[in-house]
């Protein structure tokens, strides 16, 4: 039995030189990051370096990419405490070779990068393309709220963001009336107007009130389309030469009169194939002195088309009494699918902190924040990733898709197979619309209820074969979804989907955004999605980056 315990002396030297490849074992993740990113084309960060000059060098524009990959990955992301970490974490110590840079150049270098770093999205897709990953056969998309750099209470309206503009330049002509009281006249050496002012307030404000007069514009616009579509809908309703409008009423149509005229049309058709009967009857029995073969049509009110529509009117009634304007009451949301304007009131709003950002609602209350879609391959990898303002998903279905369809064909392009064609595009609820059904594209599966409705459906009411000839999109989709292989496929949805947002949120520590702007905030989302792909190799067991 040993008498002492092991010695522990601070001060001994080191008899030989370290090697930094000694202080980490071989399957270190620290490794793979280095390997990885000498496989990216980092050209970009290049581009900017200024190498020859005078002053001291700078960064290898590869170390600090590996650097913030590597941060990125354990879901660090503050330029101060990544600086802490290269002089605390052996792996930091490695990756910038025990010559820490300043949080400021990690800080600046971000900002100067924005694009390049974005970039970094389809290089780590064209990497896993060409080690033979990213499969397409099934590709799903969702969009997921992350919270901005900027509080709630922060927004205003146009009225407050004007007061507040007034506020501000009268602080600035009395400070300037101060300072000429006290100094006399300019001296012809004073600063520009906008390094004058540090805290930035006044440029924030002027970019707030931008953002509400363009949000206004197009509240008009979706307003005189949304007008224009329901003068179209109502005046097909009140035409009773032309087939009945399906689908949902558009807001600002009387539901009650569509559901009204709706009943008369069907009750004057049957009353018309009666009348007709009974023409064509006496005509017979005039002539041949026979009757026709077969029954009289039913009563026009016991018709089961008439009945349903008669159902359809009285449920109306009863949902909303029409206005004196004409429309019915509602929930002050509006209609399902109707436009938002991502407030609680409607009232166009901006904020100060970051105008770029939007208060969207999430299940757990409002949050400022941007609304990013993101789409992923079969063996989930993402695919696409971008932040939007808009309130809820059913516009972004379009972008999304094209999105896709241009990385699949740059992966194509760049890897030389022809295996990447997207199959089968899936989405939830949230992109449900006559125009996401019909749109040109990839095929897809969208469903118009929750996934536990249709789960309920498939079991209670399956079906196979092809849908009815006369069916319309939505019923089609609803009959594919019935069938076995339909529900089977929709399932997939959630688990290649659901789990990058995963990555994206716990791993990457992305719940919220730490620059501001959508520019930036873009270049953010995407640099995570790069880390999550470039791990999901590793994941995949993929330890040797060989690409031939």
């Amino acid at each position: 039995m040993a008498r002492d315990y092991r010695p522990v002396d601070r001060v001994q030297p080191f008899l030989l030189p370290p090697s930094m490849l000694d202080w980490l074992p071989d399957d270190h993740l620290v490794w793979f990051v280095i390997d990885a990113v000498g496989l990216l084309d980092t050209a970009a960060f290049h581009a900017r370096a200024r190498l020859g000059g005078v002053g001291r060098r700078g960064f290898d524009p590869d170390m600090l990419v590996t650097l913030l990959v590597y941060a990125m990955a354990h879901g660090v992301r503050s330029s101060r405490q990544i600086e802490r970490l290269c002089h605390t974490d052996v792996a930091f110590r490695v990756i910038c070779a025990n010559d820490a840079p300043d949080h400021t150049v990690l800080a600046r270098f971000r900002c100067d990068h924005e694009q390049a770093l974005a970039d970094l999205l389809t290089a780590t897709l064209v990497l896993a393309a060409r080690l033979g990953l990213v499969r397409l056969g099934v590709v799903a998309f969702d969009g997921v709220k992350i919270t901005a750099n900027a509080a709630k209470d922060a927004n205003r309206g146009q009225a407050g963001l004007r007061r507040l503009a007034e506020t501000h330049l009268a602080e600035a002509a009395a400070t300037d009336t101060a300072e000429d009281a006290l100094s006399g006249p300019a001296r012809g050496d004073e600063l520009p107007e906008k390094l004058r002012d540090r805290s930035g307030r006044g440029r924030r404000i002027r970019q707030a009130l931008d953002e509400i007069d363009r949000a206004a514009a197009a509240e008009t616009a979706r307003a005189q389309a949304a007008a224009d579509t329901a003068a179209r809908y109502q005046q097909r309703a009140d035409d009773p030469d032309t087939a009945a409008p399906c689908g949902r009423v558009p807001h600002g149509v009387d539901p009650v009169a569509v559901a009204k005229a709706r009943w008369q049309r069907e009750r004057a058709r049957a009353q018309a194939r009666r009348d007709d009967w009974d023409h064509r009857t006496r005509q017979a029995a005039a002539t041949t002195g026979r009757k026709l073969p077969g029954s009289r049509p039913a009563d026009p009110d016991q018709h089961r088309r008439v009945t349903a529509a008669w159902t359809a009117y009285q449920q109306a009634q009863t949902r909303g009494e029409p206005t004196r304007s004409g429309s019915t009451r509602t929930t002050p949301g509006g209609p399902p699918g109707a436009p938002s304007t991502g407030t609680p009131t409607g009232e166009p709003r901006a904020n100060l902190t970051d105008p770029d950002s939007r208060l969207l609602k999430t299940r757990n209350g409002w949050i400022q924040g941007y609304n990013c879609q993101t789409a992923a391959s079969e063996d989930q990898f993402i695919l696409h990733a971008e932040p939007t303002q808009d309130a809820n998903d059913v516009q972004q279905f379009q972008p999304t898709a094209d999105a896709v369809t241009d990385t699949a064909a740059h992966l194509a392009q760049q890897t030389g197979r022809d295996d990447l064609t997207i199959g089968t595009m899936i989405g939830d609820a949230g992109y449900d619309s006559d125009a996401n059904l019909t749109t040109p594209g990839p095929d897809r599966l969208i469903p118009d209820a929750k996934h536990r409705t249709i789960d309920q459906r498939a079991t209670t009411t399956p079906t196979t074969g092809d849908p009815p000839d006369h069916a319309t999109t939505r019923q089609r989709m609803n009959h594919r979804l019935r069938t076995t292989e339909g529900h089977q496929l929709y399932k997939r949805r959630a688990p290649l989907i659901e789990a990058p947002h995963g990555w994206l949120k716990d791993r990457r520590n992305l719940r919220q955004f730490t620059r501001r702007g959508l520019s930036a905030v873009r270049s953010e989302l995407h640099f995570a999605a790069a880390v999550t792909n470039l791990l999901r190799l590793r994941t995949l067991s993929v330890t040797t980056l060989t690409t031939g």
